[in-house]
């Protein structure tokens, strides 16, 4: 029998019972991950509603067992003070969940370290505290100039201290690792993308339609995705051809802005707000489209184009940070950022070329790159070089 190396999870983003979808990515390359090695996940998060200190919640899914610990939030008037007492706090909770985990399991060979911030420091006190080396997987743009929320002596200091002890720093992007390396973030790289069930997103049997149907999947957050800007340009091409429609996927704290936009552009006909959706559903609405659109500012990989892709899909696009690096002519249309009006005519020609795709090259270039079985051979030959 193979001797598997046990790696452990550590997500700063991760889902939990507060949030099923937050941070999905990470579970997914958990389960890429578990085609070679076996893989335990910890996770710890607040939970407000939480009457003790700790409660610790285990759950086994597709044989990779995970304990999420959730701990009170610390509630001071004194913001260095609530920084302290959640300091220990948080790493209380650390050391209860490797309790637990380790009553089921070994101990780890070593720690993946998913998104640096905020729980970095919980990856980094287990690693040495317990002699377990750790790596990094990073997909936070907050390291990013077009975002820019990497600041602060304390953030700066904290990630500094825990890049430095990695054996080697996995960015989802070389877009992602430029900019990490513009902050003056050395290390170890090697560019990981994000990965994509492709059992799951896949082709479905298609339904003949009349209009052109476009689909947004995002946070709807403004700043990064420029939902605004999309909606404007999708108003500009219904001047031109009223058989379009829009549908829009996801919560945000700009939802009630692009709904009153949609209001003033007079285009609530055609387009349709209908909040988050879990795997299932979202594959069923991909596959109810005729292509993702994204007007994103700067995106470090974007996973819903590549769920599109999966699911044999075109998407129309901008060529906004990391997804210039890999889209081609035959997956869709690119556009340059914040230009509507090239969007506009992109949405457009869209609906002239949208037969001349290829579903089953879409498709392929998804498995090709993206797939569980490649994405986990990747992270494997990473574990075996780090553990020599």
């Amino acid at each position: 029998m193979e001797n598997k190396k046990h790696i452990l999870f550590i997500s700063s983003w991760y889902p939990n019972r507060n949030n099923p979808t937050h941070g999905i990515f990470n579970r997914y390359f958990a389960d890429a991950a578990s085609l070679h090695s076996q893989i335990s996940v910890l996770h710890v998060c607040s939970d407000d509603r939480l009457q003790t200190d700790f409660e610790c919640v285990e759950s086994n899914e597709n044989g990779v067992l995970s304990v999420t610990v959730y701990y009170r939030k610390i509630k001071s008037r004194f913001p260095l003070v609530s920084h302290l007492l959640k300091r220990k706090k948080v790493l209380r909770a650390f050391d209860l969940g490797y309790q637990q985990l380790m009553q089921k399991v070994s101990k780890p060979d070593l720690i993946q370290l998913n998104v640096v911030l905020p729980m970095g420091l919980g990856a980094y006190h287990l690693s040495q505290k317990h002699k377990i080396p750790y790596v990094v997987n990073e997909n936070w743009s907050g390291y990013c100039a077009e975002d820019g929320n990497y600041h602060g002596l304390l953030m700066k200091y904290l990630t500094r201290k825990i890049m430095r002890s990695a054996k080697k720093i996995m960015p989802t992007s070389n877009y992602l690792k430029e900019a990490m390396l513009a902050q003056g973030l050395n290390g170890s790289y090697e560019v990981v993308p994000n990965v994509v069930n492709v059992q799951r997103f896949k082709p479905l049997e298609e339904k003949v339609h009349n209009t052109t149907k476009l689909l947004h999947i995002s946070s709807l957050n403004d700043r990064e995705k420029n939902v605004s800007g999309l909606l404007r340009a999708f108003a500009k091409a219904l001047d031109s051809d009223t058989h379009l429609d829009l549908t829009i996927v996801g919560e945000g704290i700009d939802k009630i802005m692009y709904q009153q936009l949609v209001k003033d552009l007079k285009i609530t006909g055609n387009v349709h707000f209908i909040g988050r959706l879990m795997a299932d559903d979202l594959v069923k609405t991909i596959n109810a489209n005729d292509a993702l659109i994204m007007f994103s500012n700067y995106e470090t990989f974007s996973l819903v184009i590549i769920e599109a892709f999966a699911c044999g899909k075109p998407v129309i696009t901008s060529n906004a940070g990391a997804i210039a690096g890999y889209m081609k002519p035959q997956l869709g249309i690119m556009v340059d950022k914040s230009n509507e009006y090239q969007l506009k005519d992109a949405i457009l020609r869209f609906t002239e070329l949208k037969h001349t795709f290829d579903k089953h090259v879409i498709r392929n270039f998804a498995v090709d790159n993206y797939s569980y079985e490649k994405i986990g051979e990747k992270l494997t030959a990473i574990y075996q070089d780090v553990l020599k």
